[in-house]
């Protein structure tokens, strides 16, 4: 005497997924009686789940503007007790580019570096050729507005990484002030750290394109570059050769816009910089550690070996996933010149409650002791923290790996 109904009939037609229950009097199926389920509670509490997401979404999105706004009034703060920062070096290899024109010429009318400064004068830029290349407008402003520029555009690279890739309120506070030495010293960081940040993210699906940004950053300074070794030890050649071709081209289209000239002097001042700035209290690399026990060790050696370690580590551990994320504490200890504001890259790693307490220790010390308010001026006391934070990211990345702020583990 069973029957689909006509009600039945339909709801299989159109593959509904729950159907409604069916009551009949008797045998017969004159008079069925249905009976709905819950769909509108379970609707209700959908909408409510959402409105909750998203009403959290928007309390983060305030915090973290909050945090990156109190991050820009500290760089003011400190960037008009600092005259030269480090990136009057950049902004000297920039003018004496423009210096190459002649004065008649239009190029060098709207230039707006100093025509009574031989800016040929000055030391050597300490950076590569392409980040000459990439500093090539501010040359259009004379200094005081130059590094203006350059403060909100790096404040724009921290504030839009932060907030398009959705990057925790907790970790933009724990390394927010390792951020503010970049901006006040005027460095590249905080436009690597957004270069970086996207390279991170697109790494598993778009590993090529990954590459190829690891190879730009590579090209304005060297140590990003150490990430690449991650394809090797995985195996994908393609991607690593990619990183390498992008960092050789920047490199040699960079060489010439700006001259031979400026890459030779490039070259023969790494060695030498790094030797004179490695004992530095202020520099957080292991080289300086080895330094200090043995002077007649190389930096560059150091480095070498101590990165070495860490990849052999890891290709010992048989189907243990390598990232890019997971190599940089190695790269953060193993640069020869690991200055404070290098440090804002641990923004891209997800940190645990131990590290951010350590960073943001570490970082008020040395905010405290950049405005002379710590009583003790040791720093071993302002990087030690900051040191066994990234000694604990080193010992992470080995036994479990890392990951992004953002990745669902």
């Amino acid at each position: 005497f069973s029957r689909w109904s006509p009600w039945q009939s339909c709801c299989a037609a159109w593959g509904c997924k729950s159907h409604p229950r069916i009551h009949t009097r008797g045998f017969g199926m004159q008079h069925p009686v249905i009976e709905q389920r819950p769909v509108a509670t379970a609707r209700a509490q959908q909408a409510m789940q959402t409105n909750d997401h998203q009403r959290e979404s928007a309390v983060q999105t305030v915090l973290r503007l909050i945090v990156g706004c109190l991050m820009l009034a500290c760089g003011v703060l400190l960037a008009q007790r600092l005259p030269n920062p480090d990136l009057f070096g950049d902004y000297v290899a920039v003018c004496r580019w423009w210096q190459r024109f002649p004065t008649q010429s239009w190029v060098a009318a709207i230039s707006r570096c100093d025509p009574l400064v031989d800016y040929r004068a000055f030391g050597p830029n300490p950076h590569p050729p392409f980040s000459t290349l990439l500093l090539l407008p501010l040359g259009l402003f004379a200094w005081p507005d130059a590094r203006w520029v350059w403060f909100g555009i790096s404040g724009c690279c921290l504030l839009g990484a932060w907030h398009f890739h959705r990057v925790p309120v907790v970790v933009c506070a724990a390394t927010a002030l390792f951020g503010v030495f970049g901006l006040y010293r005027g460095t590249l960081e905080p436009f690597l750290f957004a270069l970086m940040l996207v390279a991170l993210t697109v790494e598993k699906t778009r590993p090529i394109h990954a590459a190829s940004l690891i190879g730009l950053a590579a090209a304005i300074k060297i140590y990003p570059g150490l990430l690449l070794a991650s394809f090797l030890l995985e195996r994908r050649y393609r991607a690593f050769l990619t990183g390498v071709a992008a960092a050789s081209a920047a490199t040699m289209i960079s060489t010439m816009a700006t001259g031979l000239d400026v890459l030779g002097e490039w070259v023969t001042h790494t060695a030498p910089n790094a030797h004179f700035w490695r004992s530095n209290p202020d520099n957080l690399s292991l080289a300086r550690i080895v330094g200090n026990i043995a002077p007649q060790f190389s930096p560059l050696l150091a480095a070498i070996f101590f990165f070495a370690l860490t990849l052999l580590l890891l290709a010992r551990k048989k189907g243990f996933p390598v990232s890019m994320q997971t190599l940089l504490p190695a790269t953060l200890l193993a640069t020869p010149l690991v200055w404070s504001h290098y440090i804002i890259h641990t923004g891209l790693l997800r940190l645990t409650r131990l590290e951010q307490v350590l960073f943001l220790a570490g970082g008020s010390l040395i905010f405290l002791s950049s405005l002379n308010l710590l009583p003790i001026q040791n720093a071993a006391v302002a990087y030690g923290p900051v040191l066994a934070a990234l000694v604990l990211l080193w010992y992470r990345a080995w036994r479990d790996g890392l990951h992004l702020p953002t990745e669902p583990v």
